[in-house]
């Protein structure tokens, strides 16, 4: 069993190391260790997610880890803080350091979303290394800490800490993004019943409609199909948003992080009618929850039948039935039209992007940019790159 905090067991037992890239590329199996020992999210603060991401656009993107792992005095690690530094040049000259956490780029370049971002911490250790690694954190040479996709107890536990070491900063908001995510510990006839008419119609229903007209079928895809699968994801994307689902670094990020899963991560499915592939969807499954991370479908289908909410139907029902899946994640994002994941009667999870100041030019900056009105201080800062 894991060593807990014991009576009286203060910080000053807790030792801060700045983790350098090689400790990282070799440290797959403590870091997932602490994963499942953690409340963090096992598929997007894993080290597979995580590493993957670093390999991919470190380089290219001129980022500098700033990694710091949390041990006890035996050498057991408790606690990561995944950050990184980046140095933007602004349009006028001014030089700005940024500290951001792994796995997301926000104003320096797209790459993928990673989603329930924050600090990796053992169960019961929470309050002492949160202090410490923020402490040390607080050491590096950044105006501005940029955190993206973060729930809201892990930002108020960030502010907490400032506030506690005495490191004055300014909030400033970003973006707040919502996702749902469907509990299916339970039975499926029931969460079919509590859906709205249309949703079940576009959830379930349309499977007679489609059975009736030829063969239905969905099924996972193999290791040897992956290839096809992507080419089919980004030709479906290409033909209905104009562009592919993943650019060439964003299909190397994803090859590689299939790779390091194991098959039973995999939740790669193709819906199929009358043998010809009409949807993808590419899920994995990591811990206790399904996640959706892209849907691709036929547009020009039939009008009737909403291809990716059925297709999202049958992955819900195959967690329902998989009694180690207690959720089925649909994460952020809107649909093309409307916020259809609404209508699944699943927790509503918000989703923050903050940044936090502390340069005392920077604060006065944000500080003016709050009496402008919303559109003219959003075009302002995407030319500044605020």
């Amino acid at each position: 069993m894991p060593e807990t905090p014991r009576s009286g067991q203060g910080v000053e037992t807790l030792q801060v190391v700045r983790l350098s890239e090689q400790y990282f590329a070799d440290m797959a199996s403590s870091w997932q260790e602490l994963v499942f020992d953690s409340d963090s999210d096992p598929l997007f603060m894993g080290w597979p997610w995580l590493y993957t991401w670093w390999e991919t656009w470190a380089e290219s993107l001129g980022l500098e880890l700033a990694l710091f792992g949390v041990f006890t005095e035996e050498g057991m690690l408790v606690g990561l803080a995944p950050f990184y530094c980046h140095h933007l040049r602004l349009p006028l000259g001014y030089e700005l350091r940024r500290l951001h956490f792994l796995g997301n780029a926000w104003r320096i370049s797209p790459t993928v979303r990673t989603e329930y971002c924050g600090l990796l911490i053992r169960r019961g250790w929470e309050d002492p290394v949160v202090e410490q690694v923020m402490s040390e954190v607080c050491r590096l040479d950044w105006q501005e800490m940029v955190v993206c996709d973060q729930g809201f107890q892990d930002l108020l536990q960030c502010q907490e800490t400032f506030d506690r070491i005495g490191q004055t900063v300014s909030t400033v908001p970003r973006v707040i993004d919502s996702g749902v995510r469907v509990v299916t510990d339970g039975s499926f006839e029931d969460w079919l019943g509590q859906l709205g008419p249309n949703t079940r119609l576009k959830v379930y229903n349309r499977r007679n409609y489609l059975n009736q007209r030829g063969e239905l079928r969905c099924r996972y895809v193999s290791e040897e199909e992956t290839d096809d699968f992507f080419r089919s994801l980004n030709r479906f994307h290409e033909w209905r948003w104009g562009k592919p689902c993943f650019e060439p670094d964003a299909l190397r990020f994803h090859q590689r992080l299939l790779a390091r899963l194991t098959r039973d991560n995999r939740a790669l499915s193709v819906l199929e009618f009358n043998g010809e592939p009409v949807s993808m969807l590419y899920d994995l499954r990591v811990g206790d929850s399904q996640y959706n991370l892209q849907t691709g479908f036929l547009e020009s289908f039939d009008s009737k039948v909403a291809l990716g909410t059925l297709h999202l139907g049958f992955a819900i029902e195959q967690s329902f039935r998989d009694p180690q899946v207690l959720y089925y994640d649909l994460l952020a994002g809107q649909g093309k039209k409307t916020f259809y994941k609404s209508h699944f009667q699943g927790e509503l999870v918000h989703f923050l992007t903050v940044q936090y100041a502390r340069h005392p030019v920077m604060r006065y900056i944000y500080r003016l940019q709050s009496w402008l009105p919303g559109r003219l201080r959003q075009s302002i800062n995407r030319f500044v790159r605020l």
